[in-house]
């Protein structure tokens, strides 16, 4: 019972060292996050069209025009589709492929998963080239790939339907990795005497995926799915390389439609704006991960 309070005296008595630790860290936070993030939800409220004209106080007609904006209701759609089709199709192949890359017949195991998760330290502009050269109308491999086929070759990134889906591909691509190493490590959590327990009650390959593998990596879907929304909803720099935005604005996501009116137009109390509703979606996403962690941890323990 000594103990305790020692050892709570003793770590209060270490936080003024700490503190000067954590002071850098803390004071570049400051600087470079903080600040401009205080500094974006007071610009907002300001009129701020030339940069050589001081911001005038405008109250928020800078909102009232958002919410009224066309293009921003369409970026918005098109950012949740995005969303929505490369977090989902990210979760379901990487479970899969982690779950492959889990079994112990396996050969060169490391080496498919090194390889599984190259995409995550694949710079992405240099992905979204080579997905330009993939997808060229003129020689790109896949309209080779068609032309084998012997089906119609494709205006992929000049087709309003067909662009959206080519930048998912590559979202996919880039999250998969990231996906199948978490869901490894989840799958590798889960004592084997659960799986042998249901091979000696009969149950198949399925059986086992859907009553105990699915169930027991819940937690860690739920928090991959927050995390999948959270990172494509802030899409922007493959969108900016590989489409600007079109064509037609079919492929423009919020952050590209908030860049062009901030940098190109420079329209910075509208960007701003743009930038506080962005940051009250991604909070909201943020606070259910938290809710939705917690309530995926008590199922996990009511599992086993």
């Amino acid at each position: 019972m000594a103990i305790q309070p020692l050892y709570r005296k003793k770590r209060w008595g270490d936080l003024p060292t700490a503190l000067l630790f954590l002071l850098p860290s803390i004071v570049l936070f400051a600087a470079f996050n903080f600040y401009p993030m205080i500094d974006a939800v007071r610009l907002s409220f300001y009129k701020w069209d030339n940069l050589s004209v001081p911001p005038v106080f405008s109250g928020s007609s800078n909102y009232v025009k958002l919410f009224s904006d066309s293009r921003f209701w369409i970026s918005l759609r098109v950012t949740f589709l995005y969303t929505i089709g490369v977090t989902v199709f990210s979760i379901v192949l990487g479970l899969l492929l982690a779950v492959a890359l889990n079994q112990r017949w396996l050969a060169l195991r490391s080496l498919w998963r090194t390889l599984a998760f190259l995409p995550v330290v694949t710079p992405t502009v240099a992905a979204a080239m080579v997905w330009i050269l993939l997808f060229n109308p003129n020689f790109g491999y896949m309209n080779t790939f068609l032309s084998y086929l012997h089906l119609e070759r494709q205006t992929w990134l000049s087709n309003v339907h067909l662009a959206l889906p080519v930048l998912m591909s590559l979202g996919v691509w880039r999250r998969l990795g990231f996906t199948t190493i978490v869901y490894l490590a989840a799958l590798q959590a889960i004592p084997q005497e659960y799986y042998e327990s249901a091979r000696v009650d009969g149950a198949g390959i399925w059986g086992t995926f859907s009553k105990i593998t699915v169930p027991l990596v819940a937690p860690t879907t739920l928090m991959l799915i927050t995390l999948g929304l959270i990172d494509s909803f802030l899409v922007f720099d493959q969108v900016l390389v590989m489409t600007r935005g079109g064509p037609a604005d079919a492929t423009l996501v919020v952050g590209v439609y908030l860049y062009t009116s901030a940098f190109t137009s420079f329209k910075m109390s509208y960007g701003a704006a743009i930038s506080v509703v962005v940051l009250i979606i991604i909070a909201t996403l943020t606070i259910m991960q938290w809710r939705l962690v917690g309530f995926g941890g008590s199922e996990m323990e009511e599992l086993k």
